[in-house]
């Protein structure tokens, strides 16, 4: 046999396989992701619908004919709610007395905290949607390159072993007997499908319970059939509840922003341009008087506050989102979606920047590098031709246990470390999601600046130790002890800093508060003081700090 033949033979022999092993890939693989606030995993089925499977309780049936092709269905094994989150932080100077309510629902009210969740899922089901697609392409097709290479390998190596004479006799006896292969694959095909089609499940029984929902269609079985009607209820009230309140926050925020502060004259080259003022979209980093970054912090898996961050990247034509931590309540893998939302509502080309706070965790940061975020971890990343320098927040605060460290550091020795590799390493903001853990860098002159949150009250620009200091309060509105997704609980803000281009150096910022009341308010631009030469440095009274 000629080598040219021994090749087109090896090609039709791997398209073969390649075609045969895809149903198996495509019907066995398994993807362990989240529904919800639950641990679930996905699976590719043959039956045209969604299966959502929750065990003893029953199954919840939704028609997929719709949304997923080629008569294909998928099923999800729910699995159980990871360990929650706990709002209380004791090393966290308390909000202002005027702001706290009494929730009287103890740190988290784990009901609410759940039906948070899968109102989360009603109202943004593209995050969960992509992270499904995500996960279970990855599995399919990590699984059908194993099974071509290692049946490939095998029918290779059966050749070497044969040898060339017994195979061109194989060959050779094979040859005029194409219609019979040809005969057989369809034989086989029909099988398969037959068997699909005696197989397939009873038509869907729909729910009246579900009419004028986005699950209308659908069935219930089992013990689940029981308490679906008053568990929809309350997830879709709070799901409506939600989206009506951030519609209308949406609204006002719209109606603000042409009436808001411009701008100030606080450079020596004169009035500073508005973010996006023409003649500065197009412009190089180099030639722009001034870059423009949204910064928001203690998020909290407020989904509805993310569209708010999004509008306002987006109005504002920043030039990137930093974000200063605890994007999450907690950081079990469920909360990524936190993350994802999130991402999804900021402008597509937009850089972004995080640092890990206490109720996120290495899992969150592992999964905002999935989504092209920039983490600082001992690191520094640049945007829009700013460095930032940063780490991750050395505790992690779990439900039950308050905070803990994750590092062999205790939290004033972390302080210290992060301090000497400040004095090491050049940057021009620093970002952190503790300012007392950022504080031994400014008072060193080894920060000129830093940017924080984690206190949920703002402070600031102000001077601190030989640098400038600025702390957000909480963009979710995360009152302590209160459940923060949904309509806000306390005032929500978000900031617009804007960098001057020619010294790397924050010029202003602009605060943009949101009430309970849906009321939006965006104040005037407040300058940035100068960092203090060290033998200026005034006496500071450290206590709280």
């Amino acid at each position: 046999m000629s080598s040219r033949r021994r090749t087109t033979c090896l090609l039709l022999a791997l398209a073969a396989v390649a075609l045969v092993t895809l149903p198996w890939a495509l019907f066995t693989s398994r993807a362990d992701l989240t529904f919800g606030p639950h641990e679930a995993q996905y699976r590719v089925t043959a039956d045209s619908r969604l299966t959502v499977d929750f065990g003893p309780l029953g199954e919840l049936l939704v028609p997929a004919e719709d949304y997923i092709p080629l008569g294909l269905g998928l099923h999800v094994d729910i699995g159980e709610i990871p360990v929650s989150g706990d709002d209380r932080d004791e090393e966290r100077p308390a909000a202002d007395p005027d702001e706290v309510k009494d929730p009287g629902g103890g740190s988290i009210d784990a009901l609410g905290g759940d039906i948070a969740s899968y109102a989360s899922l009603f109202s943004s089901p593209q995050a969960q949607i992509d992270q499904v697609v995500e996960g279970l392409s990855r599995e399919i097709l990590t699984r059908w390159a194993l099974a071509v290479c290692l049946v490939t390998g095998g029918l290779v190596g059966l050749a070497a072993f044969l040898g060339s004479q017994r195979l061109d006799g194989i060959v050779r006896a094979l040859v005029g007997k194409e219609l019979i292969g040809i005969c057989l694959v369809i034989v086989l095909v029909l099988t398969g499908l037959g068997g699909l089609v005696l197989n397939r499940p009873k038509p869907i029984a729909a729910d009246p319970a579900f009419d004028g929902t986005p699950l209308a269609g659908s069935q219930v079985t089992g013990r689940l059939g029981g308490v679906i009607d008053t568990a929809l209820t309350a997830v879709q009230d709070f799901a409506e509840d939600n989206d009506a309140f951030y519609d209308q926050v949406l609204a006002a925020l719209r109606q603000q922003w042409d009436r808001r502060p411009i701008t100030g004259n606080w450079t020596d080259r004169g009035m500073v341009p508005p973010a996006g003022a023409a003649g500065q979209e197009d412009a190089d980093d180099s030639d722009r008087a001034v870059s423009t970054f949204v910064f928001g912090s203690d998020l909290h898996c407020n989904i509805g506050m993310a569209r708010v961050v999004g509008e306002v990247a987006g109005m504002s034509g920043a030039d990137a989102y930093i974000d200063g931590g605890d994007i999450t309540m907690t950081g079990t893998s469920a909360e990524n979606y936190c993350l994802d939302v999130l991402d999804d509502e900021l402008p597509d080309e937009m850089p972004r920047v995080i640092v890990k706070g206490n109720h996120d965790s290495t899992e969150t940061t592992q999964h905002a590098k999935t989504r092209g975020w920039e983490v600082l971890e001992d690191s520094t990343a640049e945007m829009a031709g700013v460095t930032f320098f940063g780490a991750a927040d050395p505790r992690r605060t779990v439900f039950g246990s308050g905070a803990q460290l994750e590092t062999e550091l205790t939290a004033d020795q972390y302080a210290q470390r992060l301090r000497d590799e400040a004095c090491e390493t050049d940057f021009d903001i620093m970002l952190i999601h503790d300012a007392a853990v950022g504080a031994p860098s400014l008072r060193a002159g080894c920060a000129d600046y830093a940017l924080s949150g984690h206190w949920h009250r703002r402070v600031g620009p102000e001077t601190f130790g030989s640098g400038v200091r600025y702390l957000s309060s909480t963009t979710g509105g995360a009152l302590a002890n209160a459940l923060t997704p949904g309509p806000l609980k306390m005032n929500a803000e978000l900031s617009i800093i804007r960098v001057d281009n020619a010294t790397k150096r924050p010029i202003d910022v602009q605060i943009i508060t949101v009430t309970p009341e849906m009321e939006v308010h965006i104040d005037p631009w407040v300058r940035f003081p100068e960092p203090l030469p060290l033998v200026a440095q005034p006496h500071e009274d450290v206590a709280g700090q």
